[in-house]
């Protein structure tokens, strides 16, 4: 049964409580010793492919720093819909009546009425649970009632791909130049160095080419292959695990953007290079409404 499916904590989310950014030596900074936006801008002209890339990382991890070191306290709804595939056996039809599977397809959605705060660099999600497949509940704080995956930290998906201090794990590669949304943005690829100590997941971030702001972020959780649940699913399956994570941030406040997107979807490629979708889950974020959204640059105003 869908049920049965162990709750998973995303590697990738869970790697996001990280300590506060940090730029290069080079880029240049405020009297207080801060990068300054618009000195790191004139610095890197967009040119050649290669003059944006500094730039936009530049600009990126200043973000990362800032976001790190900011004051939020904002409440929304979060709906979440949650799909699990699971194959079950039946008997075919004659002549042989042999074992055969079939998908079996279980669907739930909840609604949470979602708090997130930072304050400090201490981070706090509360969800009081409104509905459960359309059933209203008594409004109660909860934790997510989800069977596959257990997810936080969602407005911070930014900072494990692109803060100062994890860029020297990455190689960074220009997938390519598109719109999004009607904004030119480049895709940037970041490839985890060969070699590395540590697990690190590879990533893809869609990040506006006029300001730097990351407007999509896709991860390949390759961290969460070996967890036993997946292990056991992709046995069952004869597959190999891809865990994808995407968040989309639509909405800005006080130069932050806030996610109005998250998935995950975890899928296993069998020998033929088959893909079989075992569960999804997507979650939408509306109705924002903003108490504290502060950051460096909104304290000098």
């Amino acid at each position: 049964m869908a049920s049965s499916m162990p709750r998973i904590w995303p590697a990738l989310l869970g790697l996001l409580l990280l300590s506060p950014c940090s730029l290069g030596s080079g880029a240049s900074r405020d009297p207080a010793g801060r990068p300054s936006l618009p000195s790191l801008i004139q610095a890197s002209p967009a040119g050649t492919e290669s003059q944006m890339m500094s730039r936009l990382l530049a600009l990126a991890a200043d973000y990362c720093a800032r976001l790190s070191r900011a004051s939020i306290d904002f409440v929304c709804l979060e709906e979440v819909s949650e799909t699990i595939i699971e194959q079950q056996p039946y008997v075919r039809p004659s002549p042989h009546g042999r074992p055969a599977w079939q998908d079996e397809v279980v669907e739930h959605k909840y609604l949470y009425d979602y708090q997130f705060i930072v304050e400090g660099g201490n981070k706090t999600e509360k969800r009081r649970i409104l509905e459960i497949d359309g059933i209203k509940q008594k409004v109660e704080d909860t934790e997510l009632d989800t069977r596959t995956f257990f997810y936080k930290n969602v407005l911070f998906g930014a900072v494990d791909l692109l803060a100062g201090s994890r860029q020297g794990f990455y190689r960074y590669e220009l997938k390519g130049r598109e719109s999004l949304a009607g904004q030119a943005v480049a895709v940037i690829d970041a490839v985890p160095i060969p070699g590395l100590a540590a697990v690190v997941n590879r990533g893809t971030a869609w990040i506006r080419e006029s300001d730097a702001a990351i407007l999509k972020i896709v991860w390949n959780v390759t961290s969460m292959e070996n967890s036993p649940a997946i292990l056991k699913t992709a046995k069952e399956l004869k597959g190999t695990p891809q865990i994808l994570q995407v968040t989309e941030f639509e909405l800005e406040k006080n130069g932050v953007r806030f996610p109005n997107r998250f998935r995950i979807e975890e899928a296993y490629i069998d020998k033929k290079g088959k893909k079989h979708v075992r569960s999804t889950l997507d979650a939408v974020y509306r109705d924002y409404k903003f108490f504290t959204v502060e950051t460096e640059a909104t304290f000098k105003k």
